[in-house]
């Protein structure tokens, strides 16, 4: 049975917004798969799959975008937060690296005087779609999608 997927947006008026991917539970639209890598561009990110997530706990603002209508999604009711695929969703999205350390401190780069490309879960996540698209598991339309969604 089919199910959207969709990028989820935890807004920021400041800080780059976190992005994830969201896959509802086909019985109930509050609670589903999340996607996502967590952690900053100090220190580097670590992919977290979070199984039976619930949106009702969300206290900050967030907004939804579908992205496509996929296929082959696992929903055994496994209430888990880990890094393990069970499903080619999952898969995909692990076999895309994390982004390692990105800042660098202004005494480090006071020497070189190279421009920095920051990378944090958004540009992960654009990967991760890129990765389905190729993947046949989602349409293309979905990097535009992407491309065009709230950064803050």
């Amino acid at each position: 049975m089919p199910q959207t997927i969709s990028l989820l947006i935890f807004n920021s008026p400041i800080f780059p917004a976190h992005w994830a991917l969201w896959l509802p539970h086909p019985a109930n639209s509050n609670t589903g798969k999340l996607i996502n890598a967590v952690g900053d561009a100090a220190t580097g990110f670590e992919i977290i799959i979070e199984r039976e997530y619930d949106l009702r706990n969300i206290t900050q603002r967030y907004q939804l975008v579908a992205l496509d209508e996929v296929s082959d999604v696992k929903e055994d009711g496994r209430n888990s937060k880990d890094s393990t695929a069970y499903d080619c969703i999952e898969k995909v999205a692990l076999s895309v690296p994390a982004p390692k350390k990105s800042l660098v401190s202004a005494t480090i780069a006071e020497g070189s005087r190279h421009r920095v490309e920051i990378q944090n879960c958004q540009t992960w996540l654009r990967q991760v779609v890129a990765a389905l698209v190729q993947a046949d598991v989602v349409d293309e339309a979905a990097l535009q999608i992407v491309d065009g969604a709230p950064k803050n």
